[in-house]
């Protein structure tokens, strides 16, 4: 198999574990108070770290009272909310709130699964070269999504 097909095999693994363990979880924790629409937005709010409303709705390619609908929503469902950043009293940041991470719990650890599993099964040169590729791969392939203010 080529590294092409191995990526993407890796790729299309890991996303089909990581939505059945979503849908998962919203059946049988959560009753249906959040629709699967809902989770992938808390999810983006969680994975692009704590964004302001601006960014979050750039992100998802949609607009700026459609996005605050959507974290109003999440608000009120009690999983996230809103702080004023560090770093600007004028701008608010949406933030995970207890209540989401004792649902996403089971979601956030696949990494430490991978990793064990990893270490259970190479050797411990195998792991490190796999470390390094990783390394690789954030620091050329992933780059960060929100981009830095310029100085003024």
């Amino acid at each position: 198999m080529r590294t092409k097909n191995k990526i993407d095999c890796i790729y299309k693994n890991f996303k089909l574990m990581v939505y059945q363990s979503v849908f998962k979880d919203l059946k049988e924790k959560e009753n249906g108070e959040l629709s699967s629409s809902e989770f992938f937005c808390l999810e983006c709010i969680y994975l692009l770290d704590n964004p302001t409303i601006t960014e979050f709705a750039n992100f998802l390619d949609i607009s700026s009272p459609n996005a605050t609908y959507k974290v109003k929503q999440l608000i009120k469902k009690g999983y996230i909310k809103k702080e004023k950043s560090k770093h600007d009293g004028r701008e608010f940041r949406i933030v995970p709130t207890e209540k989401f991470y004792e649902f996403y719990g089971n979601n956030a650890n696949y990494g430490e699964l991978i990793l064990n599993n990893i270490e259970k099964s190479l050797e411990k040169d195998d792991v490190k070269k796999i470390d390094k590729v990783l390394d690789v791969l954030i620091e050329k392939v992933f780059k960060p999504r929100r981009k830095k203010k310029a100085k003024a």
